[in-house]
């Protein structure tokens, strides 16, 4: 990306989705990390960051069921 502070404009919208859908995600983007698909210097924290955000995620969507 090629400007980062484009993400702060980002928007978040779940709207007719569902929080194991962000959950999977997370997940997906965790396990290519964590395998070395994707090359990053910090890929182990990130593997490690997005796939407990994934479990919160996978914990909210079970309360709010």
């Amino acid at each position: 990306m090629k400007n980062p502070s484009a993400l702060e404009d980002l928007e978040f919208n779940i709207e007719g989705g569902s929080y194991s859908e962000l959950a999977d995600a997370l997940q997906y983007w965790a396990t290519l990390f964590w395998e070395g698909t994707l090359e990053d210097s910090y890929g182990d924290c990130l593997a490690y960051l997005l796939y407990n955000m994934s479990k919160e995620m996978r914990q909210v969507n079970e309360t709010s069921i």
